[in-house]
């Protein structure tokens, strides 16, 4: 029988470059996170001024961007999450309906839902996976692992 010798070299580096890609990915993900949330933001108020007929002038209009709250990033590696929320104390009314009284509090009526921020997820379901597959793409290119 002969002896077979293999050497391997480079297992250090690529070693080195995954534990730094696996430093990274947490940040870039927040990161990530922290934009697409703007993004949806901003489809929202688009939505919101779209099917309300609502100019921004209100204090506690639908129709700007300061009306929505973005949460820091919360979670932790691959559970991470941000949190949209609307300050403004009717939002759920306009978002999900709601039944219409007169003042004697006798129920006259619905109104229906606009679902200003179901319609902007659904949107954005569809564009995340390939926006964080670019993100992956991104980070692998900067450590050399394409």
């Amino acid at each position: 029988m002969s002896d077979v010798e293999i050497t391997v070299s480079g297992m250090d580096e690529l070693t080195d470059s995954l534990a730094d890609l696996a430093r990274k990915y947490p940040d870039r993900a927040g990161e990530l996170l922290q934009a697409n949330a703007r993004e949806l933001r901003k489809e929202v108020v688009r939505k919101a001024k779209e099917v309300t007929n609502t100019s921004a002038s209100s204090k506690k209009s639908l129709g700007k961007a300061g009306s929505y709250k973005i949460s820091p990033v919360l979670g932790y590696g691959e559970n991470q999450y941000v949190e949209v929320s609307a300050k403004s104390p009717h939002f759920h009314l306009v978002e999900h309906g709601h039944v219409l009284k007169t003042k004697s509090g006798r129920a006259i009526g619905f109104v229906q839902g606009r679902h200003m921020m179901k319609e902007a997820v659904k949107i954005h379901e569809e564009k995340f996976p390939a926006t964080v597959s670019g993100m992956i793409d991104t980070l692998l290119k900067e450590e050399g692992l394409t």
